[in-house]
């Protein structure tokens, strides 16, 4: 897999994004990105949801697994690259947690949506070789 160093991340498309994931507050919304990948930037192009199939979803988040295999089929059926994996953290920042370091998957990249003291953030991120985070920088446009 290529290694990614910046994001590419179109102004409507993120505030939909924020929009999609507060109106499911004070739940932990999860789901896939879409977009390319391309020189170590990653195109943001459009995301989808995917049904959080956690027990305890307004701390938790897991793929619905019947959801997860929809997407991903969707996704090839129509030429789309999934280029990352998001969720939210209904009360806290968009830094990684004890949870993420534990759970995460390696999609090229990993957004955490953030919702502390009534912020809202959305941060993306790529494992390191020693599987550090690495924070990268996003690039908007309008």
């Amino acid at each position: 897999m290529e290694n990614s160093t910046s994001v590419v991340l179109n102004q409507l498309l993120e505030n939909d994004l924020l929009t999609a994931c507060r109106e499911r507050l004070p739940y932990e919304t999860c789901g896939i990105v879409y977009g390319t990948a391309a020189d170590g930037i990653v195109t943001a192009e459009g995301y989808a949801i995917v049904r959080n199939g956690s027990s305890s979803p307004s701390d938790t988040f897991s793929f619905h697994p019947e959801d997860w295999v929809s997407a991903y089929f969707q996704a090839q059926k129509n030429q789309r690259n999934i280029v990352g994996l998001f969720h939210t953290h209904p009360q806290g920042s968009s830094v990684p947690s004890t949870g993420d370091e534990q759970g995460s998957i390696p999609w090229k990249t990993y957004w955490i949506v953030g919702f502390a003291n009534g912020k809202q953030e959305i941060s993306i991120y790529v494992r390191g070789t020693h599987a550090q985070w690495i924070s990268l920088p996003i690039k908007h446009q309008p």
